[in-house]
This record gives structure tokens, C-alpha cells and sequence, in this order.
């Protein structure tokens, strides 16, 4: 049985290559009514030493909470994010946020992290949880993992509006 492929260049440096052959979904995930739900991606991560290291992301897990709403890349995409938090959240929680993102996970990393994965708020009034991956460890064979940490801030009541 051959794929089927079919090849779509969006921007000169973004090429989508779709497998269109037809799959059973067997995750738990649902899609939505008028969009499709990403449930794994596969990333190839170029290595400060130009090696390269493939990731794959699964969203599919058993939990039942599958609120993925960011993948941040670059310092582009973590500023405009960290400029939405701290109008949404706090500038406390967008520094939180850019800090991840500006710095080693911890003193021995290796480099500082490839992305940030964004989950949405679990409740109303919550935070949004905020990965920093893929910059804690040289992910040589054998070596055991840990978990990725979450940066959330604590929160902080919103400053007294005085009348004037």
C-alpha cells in the first residue's frame, strides 16, 4: 500500500506534508464540530551541537483534560504571549513567563528550552499552566527523564482602583 501525500507550501520557509490516508481515530480526544483537534506532532530539533533531535508531542493523553492551546517557538511568539498575559493576567505572570523562556531550566541544562507548550485555565479565574521543554538535558540514551516543570506564579489580587 502506497500513502497518499499531497505537499502545500504556505510561505517560502512553511511546507505542510499531509499523509491523507484515511485513519480510525483511536484517541480520546473528540474534534470539534467545525475544526480539527491536533492529538500528536512530530518535531525535529536542530541541536546547538547541529545534531538533530526528534520529538514527538502527544496530546492524547488519559487524563481527559486536552486544553492545549500554545506551541511558542521563538522570542517573537513568546513576547506577543507575555504581552497578552499581562493584560489578561498580570505582569507578574508574563515575566513567569518570559524568564522560562529567556533562561536555562535549571543551572546544569544543557541550553535553554526549543518551546513552550501553553495549556488553557483549567477553571475560571485559574492561570493558564506553561511548559518550558526540550532544554534541560542532552537526552543521551539511557538517561532518566523528569518531569517538565510548570511556571505559574502565584497570583496576585489585582491592584485597588482609586477614584480620582
Amino acid at each position: 500500500m502506497s500513502a497518499l501525500i499531497e505537499e502545500k507550501t504556505i510561505s517560502n520557509d512553511i511546507k505542510l506534508v499531509y499523509d491523507l490516508v484515511k485513519k480510525p481515530n483511536r484517541t480520546n480526544l473528540k474534534p470539534k464540530i467545525d475544526r480539527a483537534v491536533i492529538a500528536k506532532m512530530r518535531l525535529d530539533l536542530i541541536l546547538p551541537a547541529n545534531d538533530i533531535l526528534t520529538v514527538d508531542i502527544d496530546f492524547d493523553t488519559t487524563s481527559g483534560y486536552h486544553g492545549n492551546a500554545m506551541i511558542l517557538t521563538d522570542d517573537f511568539g513568546v513576547e506577543m504571549a507575555a504581552t497578552a498575559f499581562e493584560v489578561k493576567y498580570s505582569k507578574e505572570f508574563a515575566n513567569a513567563l518570559r524568564n522560562a523562556w529567556l533562561n536555562k531550566q535549571n543551572k546544569d541544562a544543557p541550553r535553554k528550552p526549543s518551546y513552550i507548550l501553553v495549556q488553557h485555565p483549567k477553571k475560571e479565574g485559574e492561570l493558564p499552566r506553561v511548559f518550558a521543554a526540550c532544554g534541560d538535558r542532552d537526552h543521551k540514551p539511557d538517561t532518566p527523564t523528569d518531569p517538565i516543570p510548570s511556571y505559574a506564579p502565584r497570583p496576585t489580587p489585582p491592584p485597588a482602583i482609586t477614584e480620582g
